[in-house]
């Protein structure tokens, strides 16, 4: 047997196959028959992956919206707490739909206030206290 060298042959080393072209073009051509058949067989797999990339980006869609929502919900509710430790309810409500809230609750006891707001069908509640202030002057 001669040496070998690369790129060896697999009848080289098997005694069952001859090392005979016309089995080994066979082959070949078995193989591109195989290929042929399975021509297109990705193309459903391309088509659930970008379903599934529409759903979970419209998913994503509506969370970062609701994120969005009790984030302006929270700041109308602030703002309103804010207003009403000044302006009392009437501060409160003025404030809440310059922010395009509704007020849905005030309560003042003393120096705190709590608000409830409504705004995009999300409810947010804000607390504000209003601090006694000492003048350094005296």
């Amino acid at each position: 047997m001669e040496t070998a060298c690369w790129p060896l042959r697999f009848s080289e080393f098997s005694p069952i196959l001859p090392a005979s072209p016309s089995l080994q073009d066979d082959g070949i051509e078995e193989m591109k028959r195989f290929g042929n058949e399975e021509r297109g067989s990705g193309l459903p797999l391309i088509g659930l992956s970008l379903a599934f990339l529409l759903v979970m980006v419209s998913t994503l869609t509506m969370i970062a919206g609701r994120i969005v929502d009790r984030t302006q919900a929270q700041s109308a509710a602030d703002a309103a707490a804010l207003a009403g430790l000044a302006d009392g309810e009437a501060g409160a409500r003025l404030l809440a739909a310059e922010n395009g809230a509704r007020l849905l609750s005030f309560s003042a006891i003393g120096n705190e206030v709590e608000v409830v707001v409504e705004l995009a069908g999300v409810r947010a509640i804000a607390d504000a206290e209003r601090s006694l202030v000492i003048d350094p002057s005296r």
